[in-house]
């Protein structure tokens, strides 16, 4: 079984929504941590929404993120 890596953290959910038709496009498996919370509480909730994908698509996701302009919001270890 594949872990699961946390590569990006989004503060609003419109932040996800072109990237998730890229994400979708390259065949690249993923889900959003916390999406729901962030439609709920969005003025109080500070978790962030986390870009979650399997190991094996670690690499293209960064490159994906960085060539498409959504590198700001990787994390640290992968900039």
């Amino acid at each position: 079984m594949d872990d699961l890596v946390e590569v990006a953290t989004f503060t609003f959910p419109n932040e996800t929504d072109i990237l998730e038709t890229l994400l979708q496009d390259a065949g690249i498996s993923y889900f959003l941590r916390n999406e729901n919370s962030a439609l709920v509480v969005p003025s109080i909730w500070t978790g962030g929404i986390g870009l979650v994908v399997k190991s094996p698509d670690v690499q293209a996701t960064v490159e994906l993120l960085k060539r498409d302009g959504f590198g700001k919001y990787l994390h640290t270890e992968f900039v």
